[in-house]
């Protein structure tokens, strides 16, 4: 069994990676909306947050899969439907946006992390906020 699990190490890391990757973009984009100030963004921020990180990954990728396959509107979409016709695609949408729900987080505690007296030191030399 160890001979089949090594086969399958190449695809995992390659699900792996593209995750993580597409997952720092919308985590990048999910953590600038929430710090903007905008209300409507940090609201869409705060459910998409607690939608992926309080839903099973399992439950994600079947419903990415199984779920919005369902609709015409994707199956005649000339976008949507190459991607979600494929397993590994569906696979790495749902790890990317899951990683996207968690790492938003972690930025956003980062950057709530930051004394009140770095930031005025960053503005006294002419760095926006």
């Amino acid at each position: 069994t160890m001979w089949s699990v090594l086969k399958a190490l190449p695809l995992t890391l390659e699900i792996w990676f593209f995750g993580i990757a597409f997952g720092l973009l919308i985590a990048t984009g999910l953590t600038w909306l929430r710090a903007s100030g905008y209300k409507l963004g940090e609201y869409f921020t705060r459910a998409y947050v607690f939608i992926f990180r309080g839903s099973p990954l399992l439950l994600q990728l079947y419903l990415i899969y199984f779920g919005l396959s369902q609709f015409d509107f994707v199956r005649h979409s000339p976008v949507l439907w190459p991607i979600l016709r494929d397993p590994m695609y569906c696979t790495i949408v749902a790890m990317a946006l899951n990683t996207a729900a968690y790492e938003s987080e972690i930025f956003r505690g980062a950057l709530r992390a930051v004394p009140v007296g770095q930031i005025e030191a960053a503005k006294a030399f002419g760095m926006s906020a």
